[in-house]
């Protein structure tokens, strides 16, 4: 049984009309049930659920968002610390889609993805977890969690535009953050404007802020940027988008399996662009290796 969750809601109702399309494509590969749903994060019980009434592939129609909670109900199906088994299938229709770049699927294809569900092409990929919260493209600090709090306020754009936006507008307000950033290599103290743990290579819909992020390799690209002034910023922030910015000066960048932050205080952070608080001053990333099955 194939099994379809849906989020409404993704993409400013995009989702809608691609999930027609998809699951009228999916049907013809045999039986398929349809999970909706109900409000923010429900991805995760409908694949639960999927995973409990016999499902052998899931495909999802939303964004990065939508995905990041069906990965969190597949985790849970499979237990502790266990590969997923069930493929994942991604319709993309959200505001950035940024793991399907990294993935090279034709995500925004419903007949080519469907051709794809059809012949069961698979590989794994690596779960990156930020205070135990899984992660399949990024996780971070800092500025990015500022522009997302901010993006909740706004309702005259969308997309990718959406984010770019809103990033310029808080690019000149936002002080950074304080606290130890431990690395394999590193710990740099003091005030950073943002860190990412990438599993993907693509950050905001047209960041490439880990430019030789893989996704099977078992190992997450830290990128750090430090509290550069307001008129420092836009430089690396445009150096971002061609994926140049890991050579400026205020940039480091490193890749490993385990990472700490430790600040004076709890912390919001983003994992997949889902923000969630601390359960404490010390954050601790990590990653297990090729964990999620998804068709690719």
């Amino acid at each position: 049984m194939i099994a379809l969750i849906v989020n409404p809601a993704a993409g400013r109702g995009a989702a809608q009309a691609r999930a027609v399309s998809a699951e009228q494509a999916l049907r013809a590969l045999g039986p398929l049930r349809r999970y909706d749903t109900r409000a923010a994060g429900d991805e995760r019980r409908c694949a639960r659920a999927a995973c409990d009434d016999g499902a052998t592939v899931i495909a999802v129609v939303g964004g990065d968002g939508s995905v990041h909670h069906v990965v969190r109900g597949l985790l849970e199906a499979a237990g502790p610390g266990n590969p997923t088994a069930i493929p994942l299938a991604i319709y993309a229709a959200g505001t950035g889609n940024d793991l399907v770049k990294s993935l090279g699927t034709p995500a925004h294809d419903v007949q080519a993805m469907t051709e794809r569900v059809a012949r069961r092409a698979t590989r794994h990929i690596d779960v990156g977890y930020i205070d135990d919260i899984p992660f399949v493209n990024a996780a971070g600090l800092g500025f990015d969690v500022e522009v997302l709090e901010r993006m909740q306020r706004r309702s005259w754009l969308s997309g990718t535009a959406a984010y770019v936006v809103t990033a310029l507008r808080a690019l000149f307000g936002y002080a950074g953050y304080h606290a130890s950033l431990i690395t394999p290599q590193t710990r740099q103290d003091g005030a950073h404007l943002l860190t990412v743990f990438a599993n993907g290579h693509t950050f905001g819909g047209t960041f490439r802020i880990a430019p030789d992020a893989q996704l099977d390799d078992g190992a997450l690209d830290c990128v750090n940027i430090r509290a550069l002034s307001p008129l420092e910023r836009p430089g690396v922030f445009l150096r971002a988008v061609r994926g140049t910015h890991l050579d400026h000066a205020a940039v480091t960048h490193c890749t490993g399996d385990t990472f700490t932050i430790i600040a004076p205080a709890p912390l919001s952070f983003e994992a997949d662009g889902e923000r969630y608080g601390s359960r404490g001053a010390e954050i601790r990333v990590r990653v297990a290796a090729r964990q999620l099955m998804v068709i690719a």
